[in-house]
């Protein structure tokens, strides 16, 4: 029996009595992560792609091998109207560790030119796209002339932006920068040159609205690994724009006669004191008024019947569009009916060098026979110089009323160049250059101020002509004492004055004599004009503008002392009710010298 009980235990299971033995878990472990199935992840991929070797553009001054770095500023001063042409720069490219970093496309741009964009100066794209697959060298040809007509629009017109920059880029190519050979030179020849200019307005004063921070950007790049892919670098050269004093035309005269011994003022002179002696009765005048003031009131449309005074026919003409076409006998002054005028200029020069005035149509100024082909003024100094130039038409050629501020601005601008001393010259110091002329915003402040400007510079509104007989050989008419001669005067009126502004004028020719050089400390005015010569005849004769196109009248005069003496003929101009009188004379004189005959 004790076998038995023993075998029995000994059949039991191991594997209970094991678990029977162990206790029970307080907790459970948790697997550890890299243990754990998950999802396979997908791998960063980094992809290695060859680029060719790039290029580096150095930059630097022309006169130093230190090559420039970012961050430099090269301060540019500028007056009004002023070229500056900024100290040339070279371009090198370093080709590298490899020595095959080659340059493909260089562009210039110039950055923060107030009022413009980004403007590229520069392009080798745009090089080789024009010459069609020639050589790609860029010459101061055809390029340069285009440029020069860029700045003398800038230099004319009003309104545009007060900076304008062009690059001088002669050599300059692809070719010349990628050249192995230049590396090894030393001197002009190293690397490729290029300039810089910039111009300013003459109206630039305070338009800098950054301060005058402007940049040179230089773009290039070098072989791309694919079509796709462009690697661009850059350099930069800052410009700061510091404006400074220049030349400036500080006033106008206007001279009536053309000739200084032309005896304009003893023709004024005499006419004044003739008008005084032979004063016209007040019955004429009054005839006259009234011939005139019925003309205006049929010409601006009031019917005859009604009264018409000198405040209504005022009112009437301030309704009426005042161009310079209907100002014809409204202006007060005394001018000569000629093609030209002369104008006293003056021009003062702040700078501090002495500067040498020309003019690029013809010459500075002076009269026929003493020509002013160039104009040296000092530092500091103001000179006059007196220029003629033509009248200005009334009307354009494109049948608009002419701008008479920018026709005047155009034909008195001159151009200035400093005169450096051989201490500057062996400094090497800058010679400056650039354009003066008359400020536009100033001078049409003037000619809206004096509405009478307009007759000064515009064409007349007559054409006077005088003659005496005299032959086309001779400069003057010899005659002895006691002798006459008959003077004959031809008025034209010109067809571009409306007709209702001739229905509103009338035109009188009168002749006037007077003795040359008159008018001494020794004998007055009087005495030497009172008993030397008689006219014969009338002298005067008004008629309504309306009805003489053609206007002729004659006299005779006879001289009874020895002198030279002046014969010539004036249009006088009254409108809108005779408030005003234009005087117009010839442009020439006949002149006569009167001398006893040897016997």
């Amino acid at each position: 029996s004790g076998g038995s009980s023993s075998g029995g235990r000994g059949n039991a299971p191991e594997g209970a009595v094991v678990d029977q033995q162990l206790p029970e878990s307080a907790s459970v472990y948790q697997r550890s992560t890299h243990n754990r199935p998950k999802q396979k992840e997908q791998q960063v991929k980094v992809r290695l792609e060859s680029v060719p070797a790039q290029p580096n553009l150095v930059v630097s001054f022309a006169s130093s091998q230190t090559p420039l770095h970012d961050a430099v500023t090269v301060p540019v001063h500028l007056s009004d109207g002023e070229i500056y042409s900024i100290p040339p720069f070279r371009l090198e490219n370093d080709f590298g560790t490899s020595d095959r970093g080659k340059m493909e496309r260089l562009q210039i741009v110039g950055v923060g030119l107030p009022g413009l964009p980004d403007e590229i100066l520069f392009d080798t794209d745009e090089l080789a796209a024009a010459r069609e697959g020639e050589e790609d060298i860029l010459t101061d040809s055809e390029d340069e002339q285009e440029s020069e007509e860029d700045f003398e629009e800038m230099m004319e017109c009003d309104g545009l932006p007060p900076l304008k920059m062009k690059a001088l880029t002669e050599g300059l190519s692809l070719r010349s920068i990628n050249d192995k050979s230049r590396r090894s030179t030393i001197g002009e020849n190293r690397g490729s040159i290029v300039t810089f200019q910039v111009a300013a307005t003459h109206d630039m004063g305070n338009q800098l609205a950054n301060g005058g921070n402007v940049r040179i950007r230089f773009r290039y790049r070098g072989p791309s690994p694919n079509p796709a892919t462009e690697i661009w670098r850059k350099r930069e050269v800052g410009l700061r724009i510091v404006r400074v004093k220049g030349p400036r035309i500080s006033s106008l005269t206007f001279r009536s006669d053309l000739s200084w011994g032309s005896a304009y003022s003893e023709l004024c002179k005499s006419l004044a004191e003739q008008r005084r002696l032979e004063a016209v009765p007040k019955w004429e005048t009054s005839r006259l008024k009234r011939r005139i003031d019925g003309a205006t009131s049929g010409g601006v449309g009031i019917n005859s019947d009604q009264s018409v005074s000198l405040n209504s026919i005022g009112s009437v003409a301030a309704s009426q569009d005042e161009t310079i076409l209907n100002r014809v006998g409204m202006d007060q002054g005394v001018h000569v009916s000629g093609d030209e005028v002369v104008v006293l200029m003056a021009v003062a020069n702040e700078t501090n060098s002495t500067i040498v005035l020309s003019n690029r149509k013809g010459l500075v100024g002076g009269f026929e026979g003493s020509p002013m082909p160039t104009v040296r003024v000092t530092s500091g100094v103001s000179v006059k110089i007196p220029v003629v130039i033509q009248r200005i038409e009334r009307i354009d050629e494109n049948s608009e009323v002419a701008d008479i501020a920018m026709e005047l601005v155009s034909r008195t601008a001159l151009h200035w160049e400093s005169e450096p001393t051989e201490g500057e010259i062996a400094a090497n110091k800058r010679v400056r250059q650039g354009r003066v002329r008359i400020p536009s915003r100033c001078l049409r402040e003037i000619i809206d101020e004096h509405k009478s400007f307009s007759s000064r510079i515009c064409k007349p509104p007559v054409a006077v002509r005088v003659s005496v007989g005299r032959e086309e050989s001779k400069s003057e008419m010899v005659l002895s004492p006691g002798a006459f001669v008959e003077a004959v005067a031809h008025v034209n009126i010109q067809d571009w004055i409306p007709s209702h502004v001739l229905s509103t004028c009338s035109i009188t020719v009168e002749f006037c004599c007077a003795r040359k050089d008159s008018g001494s400390k020794e004998l007055s005015f009087e005495e030497e004009n009172n008993t030397p010569y008689v006219w014969c005849g009338q002298i005067r004769r008004t008629v309504n503008a309306s009805e003489a196109e053609d206007m002729g009248h004659r006299a005779r005069v006879t001289f009874f002392q020895c002198g030279v003496f002046v014969v010539s003929a004036c249009a006088k101009i009254s409108g809108r009710g005779g408030l005003a009188e234009e005087t117009w004379w010839a442009p020439h004189a006949e002149t006569i010298k009167v001398e006893k005959e040897n016997k």
